[in-house]
């Protein structure tokens, strides 16, 4: 079963960086696709986020010192957290001007980076199934524009994954209820499984929000 896309999306689209041998290296390299998802109108972007964490010899690099050197000289923290996340990202006009990423680790240390597209819905045990298709519909559209003439390379998403949840049922006006299918132990819930549901209740409150790119 296919795995769900919450967890990690690494496609043609969003593929992880090469190794970086040095110990500077162009942001473009270590945070792709970030251009053109901030040139996506923010109101466009509202419900999806993306996030990048780095990598050094396939593990977290766990707080990790890293500094974003622009072309005029300016110096910004980007500070990387226990789960080597980045809690900030550069700006769409810091990134226009090519800046370059520090990363406080020997010149011969091997680094990658990754890619995570998720949803800005919070971990709750209760969604309006209304809400969940709109997520979905809205982070196509943003994934779409933003790959421009790639987007038949892009990931689809189907549906809202909800990791750690342990189970759910999609609840309809009628009263009825229908089980959330799983992928590797992930309750999901595809919009096009259930039309007409108006709310989906989960077993627990997951650990976070994401999507589900499988057609199934």
């Amino acid at each position: 079963m296919k795995r769900a896309a919450s967890l990690i999306l690494i496609a043609a689209l969003a593929a992880s960086t090469p190794a970086l041998a040095e110990k500077t290296a162009p942001a473009s390299k270590v945070l792709p696709f970030l251009d053109r998802y901030l040139k996506v109108p923010a109101a466009e972007r509202a419900r999806v986020k993306l996030s990048y964490a780095l990598k050094r010899d396939g593990k977290p690099a766990s707080n990790l010192k890293v500094v974003m050197v622009e072309k005029n000289g300016a110096r910004t923290p980007l500070p990387v957290n226990a789960d080597g996340y980045f809690d900030s990202l550069p700006t769409l006009s810091q990134l226009d001007g090519d800046p370059t990423l520090v990363l406080d680790v020997p010149s011969d240390a091997k680094m990658g980076s990754m890619m995570n597209f998720g949803a800005q819905l919070k971990p709750a045990a209760e969604y309006d199934a209304r809400e969940l298709a709109a997520t979905v519909n809205e982070a196509n559209t943003m994934i779409g524009k933003a790959a421009g003439p790639m987007a038949f390379m892009a990931p689809k998403m189907t549906g809202v994954a909800f990791p750690k949840a342990d189970g759910g049922v999609a609840i309809f006006a009628d009263g009825h209820i229908a089980s959330l299918p799983q992928a590797e132990g992930t309750p999901y819930f595809r919009p096009a499984d259930h039309q007409g549901a108006v709310r989906v209740k989960l077993t627990k409150t997951p650990t976070k929000v994401g999507f589900y790119d499988g057609k199934k």
